[in-house]
């Protein structure tokens, strides 16, 4: 009897530590490729769940430079990108606000992006080079609930 007592005071500390010690492990970083050549992306809707790490590699194919920008998202966290704007010469200044998410790519580079969106619903992305949006540089970031 002592020994069966004794296997479930140690069954169930076990499972109180399994319980309590662990906290939620965060989802893994979704990573996704985009293609900028002149003037388009090659995808016009991405699709992402709220709450997950989202890195978007934008390649620059194009013989204009280019960016992934979207002006406004709630997001968690920081977002974190390579910034390369100042080395190739990313000129901003015709834009009245900053973006909330933005990197930008050399002509023939690459640049990265991450962040994790937090609330769901549909989120316009465009390049803000002058007149490529206008040109159809544009396309939709879909956040879905998870």
């Amino acid at each position: 009897m002592k020994r069966l007592a004794g296997f479930l005071v140690i069954l169930l500390l076990l499972t109180l530590v399994a319980c309590g010690s662990s906290e939620p492990t965060p989802p893994p970083t979704l990573s996704l490729s985009l293609l900028a050549t002149d003037i388009a992306y090659d995808k016009e809707r991405i699709e992402v769940m709220a709450g997950q790490p989202v890195r978007i590699m934008l390649n620059n194919e194009g013989v204009l430079e280019h960016d992934f920008s979207i002006m406004e998202i709630p997001h968690v966290g920081e977002v974190m990108g390579e910034e390369m704007e100042e080395e190739m010469g990313h000129d901003m200044s015709a834009m009245e606000m900053d973006p909330e998410v933005h990197v930008a790519a050399p002509i023939g580079g690459r640049g990265s992006v991450e962040f994790t969106p937090s609330t769901p619903g549909e989120y316009e992305f465009f390049c803000t080079t002058a007149g490529h949006k206008e040109a159809g540089m544009k396309g939709t970031l879909v956040v879905q609930a998870p």
